[in-house]
């Protein structure tokens, strides 16, 4: 998944640097304070996102919030839903542990990152943002039962 991850910084104009290639690619030690969710089509693995419980690690601003993190779909695999379905899925997850809202961020000035959370029934929330590098926009929802 690290190759789709270097795409979607490629394509917000963005040079992966080898300390965010060294985070991404370990697992082993995001899974003590961390799940990830890995979508797989025709035997491989095409999309990921990680589900952070309330805790040191988690990067909600709000008390008690979860939050989804590293979001990514293979470029050959988009279109599809399949970002969709990960958020779907998380949140089910993050509802049947307990959770009652969910934090994100989304990078600053990337349309089509911000209209798929929209889509998904979260909202921009200025208190989230982060003014400085990376720049991100923070986006929020309030989990319920459907």
């Amino acid at each position: 998944m690290i190759d789709t991850f270097e795409h979607l910084y490629a394509s917000m104009g963005i040079e992966m640097s080898q300390a965010r290639r060294a985070y991404l690619s370990d697992q082993a030690a995001r899974r003590a304070f961390a799940t990830s969710f890995l979508y797989e089509a025709n035997g491989e693995i095409v999309g990921t996102i990680t589900l952070t419980p309330p805790s040191p690690h988690c990067e909600a601003w709000l008390d008690g919030a979860w939050d989804l993190r590293l979001l990514a779909v293979d470029p050959r695999a988009q279109g599809h839903g399949i970002a969709t379905a990960l958020i779907d899925f998380a949140e089910e997850q993050a509802m049947a542990a307990g959770a009652t809202e969910i934090c994100l961020h989304a990078r600053r000035g990337i349309a089509r990152q911000a209209l798929l959370y929209v889509s998904c029934g979260y909202k921009a929330d200025p208190a989230g943002d982060l003014d400085g590098p990376p720049y991100q926009e923070g986006y929020r929802k309030r989990l319920s039962a459907q």
